[in-house]
């Protein structure tokens, strides 16, 4: 059984258009599968995005992070069907998470390569969206 809620939470604003299209579009697809809470913090530096961050930790609450694990699609789909409740995705924004946090969360990676935090939420929700037709056995993944 796979997470029923997926909340996604983001420093920062998207700005590009193309990138804005390309999450709605996956938010749409997922909407089928699970409730999908997108959030938006205020860029303001780590430290002060600590204090923000801090009330979406807990069971369930991970952080990206470059050092994080790493998975294959199906390695992540698999740990998508194995959480319960609700999962969280805390993407930080251009300066990175906060010590403070990095410390309290586990991280997971979506590449050893550094991308713009915007393009990570379009690259997130994608990969969640691939992990739900994974578990349901849909012909998304090839």
């Amino acid at each position: 059984m796979a997470a029923k809620k997926i909340r996604i939470v983001a420093v920062g604003k998207v700005k590009e258009g193309y990138l804005l299209e390309g999450i709605g579009e996956y938010a749409k697809r997922l909407a089928p599968f699970c409730k999908l809470e997108l959030v938006e913090l205020k860029d303001e530096g780590p430290a002060k995005e600590a204090k923000r961050l801090e009330r979406y930790l807990g069971a369930g609450t991970f952080i990206l992070d470059v050092g994080g694990r790493h998975f294959s699609s199906e390695e992540f789909a698999q740990f998508v069907k194995k959480q319960e409740g609700m999962l969280t995705l805390i993407i930080g924004g251009a300066d990175g998470i906060d010590e403070s946090i990095k410390r309290r969360a586990p991280a997971i990676s979506l590449s050893k390569m550094t991308f713009t935090h915007e393009m990570c939420r379009l690259f997130l929700i994608e990969q969640v969206y691939r992990a739900y037709m994974i578990n349901s056995n849909r012909p998304y993944h090839r």
